[in-house]
């Protein structure tokens, strides 16, 4: 059927991985990243308070069980306590959503410069990335993002991803 008062709408197949935009490489579309930095502060807060609630309960937790053992599983449990932001963004940004509590919050997502989502391995680098170089540089290492257009840090290039902006779904 065509249509005489505009163009015809060629409908075509879904691509093998789904509905996915244009790779973050390809084009640069400024509404992608509008007020990303901002986006990115306040998932990171809202991150950093699902974090705490989760160290609490773990806290409690491993406290009970270290009384239990008389102390022998102390250690371990210090380990498990002191994972549990990097498990957090690992578990979460390489699941199905590519974003955490925050960043789902904020309506940005992880994705790979090619477009491609981020896998267990890809998130667990960038999250032990981020505390790593935040702890080495005193948080100074947030200036990076002040000086390129799509508001990456140095661990969002050293693992070639990126935090897009995801449209708000009607």
């Amino acid at each position: 059927m065509k249509n005489q008062n505009g163009p015809l709408i060629e409908l075509s197949p879904l691509e093998e991985n789904g509905p996915r935009s244009k790779p973050a490489s390809g084009t640069f579309n400024p509404d992608d990243y509008e007020s990303i930095r901002l986006r990115r502060v306040f998932a990171y807060a809202i991150d950093v308070l699902c974090i705490a609630v989760i160290s609490i309960a773990a806290t409690i937790a491993a406290t009970l069980i270290g009384v239990i053992t008389f102390g022998v599983l102390t250690p371990l449990l210090v380990l498990i306590l002191a994972a549990i932001p990097i498990l957090y963004h690992t578990l979460l940004v390489g699941g199905p959503g590519n974003a955490t509590i925050g960043m789902r919050f904020m309506n940005v997502r992880m994705e790979r410069m090619n477009g491609d989502a981020p896998d267990y391995l890809i998130a667990l680098i960038h999250a032990a990335l981020f505390y790593f170089t935040m702890a080495a540089t005193s948080s100074l290492i947030l200036l990076v993002s002040l000086f390129n257009p799509r508001g990456r840090l140095l661990h969002d290039y050293l693992v070639d991803t990126v935090i897009r902006r995801v449209p708000i779904r009607s």
